[in-house]
């Protein structure tokens, strides 16, 4: 009798109780819009064991990972990324057995293993790592584990393709990182322009059909420059693309040759967050409530940029909607999480009757025990239920990209951040160093 009381008294706590990843970030967006990084690593440590317990280290390892790419701590920052990537690993694989601790209480149960799409983004932030430290290639690398993973997961959905397969972004910048290596190995303007062209077609379909997201023009004119240098063998291909998109204007090899070209990346905005979404219905004249998760779009002032240096202006184009993408990554396994919810819902209604039944039998003080044990299961099934909400907070909303070239030297960026009507919210100057004949990537971050 107290063993069943005490399962049902567990499952009722474990269902009503679970990390808040929205209030956890609010505590920190003040130092983060602030710049003041330092402070929001503290803040981290502080509360490492209080709100990233065990079952969190994954969010803990995403998120102070970040906060020291954004302090341009980037090696610690990768060391940090590199056991989040162990980590979701590690999780992707537990055992069934644990696991299904949660189809008999509630998902937040359980360590959390990350969604598809933040799991790739680990190797994003590690690239941006790499960049920082210009390691061009090591950054490649990462770019390259993007498409992998998302390869790797797709494989192991047996139930139904996975629809996030592929990464676009992820393309370009492995291309784009290729041609950082052209004078070392000729044969990597043929790598840059694999990657380009199946940027292309990813962004003409998926991205498109899915998220909204037109072909970024500097896709297009980085697809015709690399098939000019490629030559006459790529003749056929480089009509077809200009025939494509003709109305994307584009500095040709010859134009910009002794130059160097800057490309921005500029991930702009905060990540969703997730909030809890019910369906009630009702077993005979007992309620069910079935909690899911949603991801909702939070409303970011600044959402593009524009760049001005050396007299010459180029607009950002959305590369990554990293909000889309989340919302629907999400909604792509709803039926596997709604199943989970659903199972769960009527083991519990299924355990309460249980003990109401041998309340009824035994009869008695132990008798009563479990008839109230039992109703007090059901109440709490109807106004406890609780989705997992816990995500990467600290993530972007999305991720910009312009290029311009500019004679060598030091330069200047003058970027301005813009909000949805094209207005100028914000100013910032960044200094960088420009290469003749070569790629040089500046990172910046904005969270309004």
């Amino acid at each position: 009798m107290k063993k069943v009381t005490l399962v049902l008294a567990v499952a009722i706590l474990v269902s009503a109780c679970g990390m808040k990843p929205e209030e956890n970030y609010k505590k920190m967006r003040a130092n983060l819009i602030a710049g003041n990084f330092d402070a929001v690593d503290k803040y981290l440590e502080k509360v490492k064991k209080d709100i990233y317990s065990e079952d969190n280290r994954l969010l803990f390892y995403m998120d102070k990972g970040m906060v020291l790419h954004l302090g341009k701590k980037y090696k610690e920052s990768n060391a940090l990324l590199e056991q989040g990537k162990k980590t979701a690993e590690d999780l992707w694989t537990e055992s069934v057995g644990k696991n299904a601790a949660a189809w008999v209480s509630t998902d937040n149960s359980l360590p959390y293993q990350g969604e598809d799409f933040e799991k790739v983004l680990l190797h994003f932030v590690s690239a941006l790592n790499f960049i920082g430290m210009g390691d061009y290639a090591g950054a490649r690398v990462e770019a390259r584990q993007i498409t992998g993973k998302l390869e790797l997961y797709t494989s192991k959905y047996e139930q139904r393709e996975n629809i996030y397969k592929d990464d676009a972004f992820a393309r370009w910048l492995s291309g784009k990182l290729a041609e950082t290596g052209i004078g070392e190995d000729p044969s990597a303007l043929n790598d840059s322009w694999i990657d380009y062209k199946k940027a292309l077609k990813i962004y003409e379909t998926d991205y498109a059909e899915r998220y909204q997201v037109t072909v970024p023009k500097f896709l297009v004119a980085d697809a015709l420059r690399a098939l000019e240098g490629l030559g006459g063998d790529f003749s056929a291909e480089l009509n077809e693309v200009r025939s494509r998109f003709p109305g994307v204007a584009y500095k040709t090899r010859a134009e910009t040759k002794g130059k160097g070209e800057v490309v921005l990346i500029h991930s702009a905005g905060e990540a969703p967050y997730k909030v809890d979404e019910y369906w009630e219905s009702k077993a005979g004249d007992d309620p069910l409530r079935i909690a899911f998760p949603k991801f909702v779009a939070k409303t970011n002032q600044i959402i593009g940029c524009r760049v001005n240096a050396g007299g010459e202006t180029a607009g950002a184009d959305l590369a990554e909607p990293i909000t889309a993408i989340a919302i629907q990554n999400l909604n792509d396994h709803m039926g596997r999480i709604q199943a989970k919810a659903i199972a769960r819902a009527i083991a519990k209604y299924i355990a309460a009757k249980a003990a109401q039944a041998a309340g009824e039998q035994v009869g008695g003080t132990g008798g009563a025990v479990l008839q109230l044990a039992g109703a007090v299961f059901q109440v709490a099934n109807a106004v406890a239920e609780e989705a997992d909400k816990r995500s990467w907070i600290t993530l972007p909303a999305g991720v910009n990209v312009a290029s311009v070239f500019l004679d060598p030297g030091p330069q200047e960026l003058e970027v301005h951040l813009l909000g949805a009507g094209g207005q100028v919210v914000q100013k910032v100057k960044l200094p960088v160093e420009v290469k003749a004949d070569g790629v040089t990537f500046v990172s910046y971050r904005s969270f309004l």
